[in-house]
């Protein structure tokens, strides 16, 4: 009796035509392979499903992975590519339940299976059981992509010095990740450790001289230390690569900002406002650049887009009340004003431009008072120029004021409001352009 075909003849040719890239002639295959076995060679299936899903129809992969499940309920790596399709319908909960199950049947512990069930609950926002399965991943498999899921976990906790641990432990197991190389780069940048920072961020770009995150790190830094030509440069070539990245566009804009290219900036930072319309941040810098153009309504509206969207930062409440006070809204600049104290009540700041807006409404002795506690400020800390430019105008307004007399006569009136309008402008610019980081976005 000559002996039946088995089901796994020709299995090893369509994995080596899959391999090899002859697509059209392994689909002709896998097809009379189904045929020939009435539909019972789960190999076929499974590879049919894998070249549908690459092809990027991912409904239909999905059906071809379920078939593979029927014939055969155990096949662990088919349920792990059901769960995978349905991670990228983003169906989360599904995909969660079908790798869960695919732990169950596996015969040994696999540390895909743990990445991919980390994955799924951060998209759920189960973050704790998340960092659970992350560890698992790490500790028994050292990938790079159970790395980068724990420290995105690790970040987003706001747990930057373990995240930053982490980093270091998975550059030790994989020396020439460009990625792990900027992800460490960058939070420490968030930590204010600046030479560290540079260093991982120029070993970045000594693997991969245009990776745009990298670019941008080091751009950040070159620019925190006013040499903006130089960071447009980094800018310029990362853009190229990247022209939708938002931090890129905001953080060139603020370069020609700081150069008093003022149409140049605002031009940059619309195209990041066009990408990302409700960043909180790319609003303020507008709003700012706005200010110094002496737009306030303008100004107005784009502080009061960044409040919105962000009422937890005291900048954004002090900008909105500059603008009202340029706008001679001095009602809703002083609660513009106290919203922002209210917050940060010992930014100096906040606090000089408040004084301003009292002065400027003709209640000096609150103003005095006020005054009073912003000298108190700049002798605990550590300000800017301008502010310190800003506290000398302000104590000339008040020595001046000092003197009821003169200030019946015309003349002394002049010199109050001139030194009030001189001190507004300064004031008004004087907040801190708000720079994107490649993972702020």
């Amino acid at each position: 009796m000559p002996e039946p075909n088995p089901l796994e003849k020709l299995n090893w040719l369509i994995h080596f035509q899959h391999v090899r890239g002859e697509i059209v002639q392994c689909k002709n295959l896998i097809k009379n392979e189904i045929k020939r076995s009435g539909g019972r060679n789960e190999f076929a299936y499974f590879k049919q499903g894998i070249i549908l899903r690459e092809e990027g129809k991912t409904q239909e992969a999905l059906e071809s992975f379920q078939t593979c499940m029927k014939l055969n309920p155990e096949n662990a790596d088919a349920i792990k590519q059901v769960g995978k399709c349905l991670y990228e319908m983003r169906r989360f909960r599904l995909s969660l339940e079908a790798y869960l199950e695919a732990e169950k049947v596996s015969t040994c512990p696999d540390w895909q299976i743990y990445y991919n069930i980390g994955q799924c609950l951060m998209r759920l926002g189960e973050t704790a059981k998340s960092k659970e399965y992350a560890h698992k991943a790490v500790q028994l498999g050292k990938h790079e992509a159970a790395y980068s899921l724990l420290i995105k976990i690790l970040t987003s906790e706001g747990d930057l010095r373990s995240a930053i641990s982490v980093c270091n432990a998975a550059i030790e197991s994989c020396p020439d990740s460009v990625n792990l190389l900027t992800e460490t780069g960058l939070l420490c940048l968030k930590l204010g450790q600046t030479q560290f920072a540079f260093e991982r961020l120029s070993s970045a770009l000594a693997l991969d001289p245009v990776c745009a995150k990298a670019l941008l790190g080091i751009g950040c830094i070159t620019q925190s230390h006013d040499e903006h030509d130089v960071a447009l440069t980094k800018y310029k070539v990362a853009v190229s690569y990247e022209p939708n990245s938002v931090a890129l566009w905001n953080n060139i804009g603020l370069c020609f900002y700081s150069k008093q290219k003022y149409v140049a900036a605002i031009s940059c930072l619309k195209r990041a406002l066009w990408i990302s319309p409700t960043n909180w941040r790319v609003l303020f810098n507008l709003g700012l650049v706005h200010l110094a153009t002496y737009q306030p309504a303008s100004a107005f509206n784009f502080l009061c887009a960044a409040v919105n969207l962000r009422p937890d930062v005291p900048h954004s409440f002090t900008g909105l009340g500059c603008a009202l006070f340029e706008l001679n809204d001095g009602e809703n600049a002083e609660r513009a004003f106290k919203q922002a104290m209210a917050l940060a009540p010992d930014d100096p700041v906040i606090v000089v431009n408040n004084v301003v807006c009292l002065a400027g409404m003709d209640r000096k002795e609150e103003a005095k008072d006020l005054f009073q506690k912003f000298n108190s400020l700049l002798q605990d800390g550590v300000v800017s120029k301008e502010v310190v430019a800003i506290a000398e105008k302000l104590a000339t307004v008040f020595e001046v004021d000092g003197n009821d007399e003169s200030y019946k006569n015309e003349e002394s009136k002049d010199v109050i409001n001139k030194s009030i309008n001189e001190t507004d402008e300064l004031a008004s610019g004087d907040l801190s352009p708000r720079e994107l980081a490649a993972d702020e976005v």
